[in-house]
This record gives C-alpha cells, sequence and structure tokens, in this order.
C-alpha cells in the first residue's frame, strides 16, 4: 500500500491539537511532534499516491494551525 511522510510546520502552541487531529484521521498510521525543521510528522495511507495527496490537501492542510507541509513518498 502507498505511504507518505508528511512534515508539518505549524503556529506557536497549534503542535497537540495537529497531532491529535490528525491521530483522527483513518489514512494517518501515526503522528508525532517533533523538534526541527518540522513540528510535527504523520505516515499516511492510501490507495494510490493520488489518494494520499487528496488527503493531504483535503484533511490536512485544512486545519487550522497548519502553516505548510511537505509530503515525502515512501517507495521501499
Amino acid at each position: 500500500m502507498p505511504k507518505a511522510l508528511i512534515r508539518i510546520c505549524v503556529n506557536v502552541g497549534k503542535e497537540r491539537k495537529i497531532r491529535d487531529t490528525l491521530r483522527r484521521l483513518k489514512e494517518v498510521k501515526m503522528a508525532e511532534i517533533t523538534a526541527g525543521e518540522q513540528d510535527v510528522i504523520a505516515i499516511v495511507e492510501g490507495k494510490s499516491f493520488e489518494a494520499i495527496l487528496k488527503t493531504v490537501t483535503a484533511k490536512i492542510r485544512k486545519n487550522d494551525g497548519i502553516k505548510i507541509t511537505w509530503t515525502n513518498f515512501i517507495l521501499e
């Protein structure tokens, strides 16, 4: 099944809210708060890479507090 690592930069103080929101999505298999360039990382699965992009644009990026996302498809 196609997977992607989603790196998410959020507004200060929104880290836990975003993580918890992502954890409720069926496509999100893991979401954690991190230190570094991104604030939250998530593993997303879908039937296709296109389905993952749809999840990112329609369900993840729309959340209040997200500044930017980077989608890294997992190939192997």
